[in-house]
């Protein structure tokens, strides 16, 4: 899947000393985080005195990338989807270097004769980083070695830096039953289903859904879902409109269209019929009940009849 950059943009620094760098900004998954596989990318503007390094600095992870502005001073620096999957995990220093007014950078990466890694001012050695690519060493101690180069007598290279983590791509359910490890809550047939849950996955990266069948694995239904951006991990949503579903078990799995299975979370339900509603008992009559139209008349009649009956036939005795 090609992925395009995310859209949660970071600002890094307001500013730096004049006359270098206005402002720079970086992209990120998700504030501070950059997730795998997702692209990332630096920008600024204002950069007036020729190319700019930046320096990505990992605990496993050492990179130094230049390019020249344009003739108004903006710059971009991209790491392609490719790149960032190969990130190791945990905490990264990004460190943006200006070569100032003489437009010449007196700091630059280099290594000793072992390979190691090392920071150089003007060819001679200033610190050392760690072994080859992967330094290896505590990310903020390192950084700011490279950051006091900026005191070293004669140079006027500026420095700009900001930490952020790398982390493997995840998704996660809302609501999921405690202890019940990967349930949530019944559903009721007839009725329209619907899931929600967060992600570290950049705001571009549609998710997938599938409805599976628990015992078979096999595929009911499957649908792309959008990853919103929130204030703090991004957000998606998964429903289906009424009826909904059949009475049954089923399997929803969320995850990312890449073959990475740590950026995907499955969870169980159950959808159950509808609970018929109680009898509704009749209602208990007090007071008098009145006859029906008609019925006295004929009572009336009744009893004079069974009277007259008893007359007559006490006349004839």
């Amino acid at each position: 899947m090609k992925s395009a950059l995310p859209v949660v943009i970071i600002i890094l620094a307001a500013c730096m000393a004049a006359p270098v760098t206005a402002a720079v900004y970086y992209s990120s998954s998700t504030p501070q985080i950059i997730t795998k596989g997702d692209a990332f990318s630096v920008s600024g503007m204002g950069a007036t005195n020729g190319t700019v390094a930046l320096w990505v600095i990992g605990r496993n992870y050492f990179e130094v990338r230049s390019t020249a502005p344009d003739r108004h001073g903006n710059f971009s620096i991209l790491f392609k989807p490719t790149e960032t999957e190969k990130f190791p995990s945990g905490q990264y220093a990004i460190v943006l270097q200006d070569p100032g007014a003489d437009g010449t950078m007196e700091i630059e990466a280099g290594r000793d004769s072992d390979g190691n890694l090392t920071i150089m001012n003007r060819g001679k050695i200033f610190a050392r980083f760690g072994a080859k690519e992967a330094p290896g060493g505590n990310v903020q101690e390192e950084t700011g070695a490279l950051m006091s180069a900026a005191t070293l007598p004669h140079v006027d290279d500026t420095f700009l830096t900001a930490y952020f983590f790398v982390e493997e791509p995840y998704v996660q359910f809302d609501g999921i039953i405690p202890a019940s490890g990967s349930r949530l809550p019944d559903q009721v047939s007839g009725e329209g289903v619907s899931f929600t849950g967060t992600t570290n996955m950049g705001a571009d990266n549609p998710l997938r859904a599938e409805l599976k069948n628990p015992e078979t694995n096999a595929i009911i239904t499957s649908k792309a879902i959008p990853v919103v951006a929130g204030s703090g991990l991004n957000r998606w949503s998964y429903g289906i409109a009424a009826p909904g579903l059949e009475p049954g078990d089923y399997l929803l799995s969320v995850g990312w269209t890449k073959s990475n299975t740590t950026g995907t979370a499955t969870a169980l339900f159950s959808v159950k019929r509808p609970v018929p509603a109680p009898p509704v008992p009749a209602p208990t009559v007090t007071g008098i009940i009145p006859l029906p139209e008609g019925l006295d008349t004929l009572l009336i009649v009744g009893m004079l009849f069974v009277f007259a009956a008893v007359v007559y036939a006490t006349g004839r005795k």
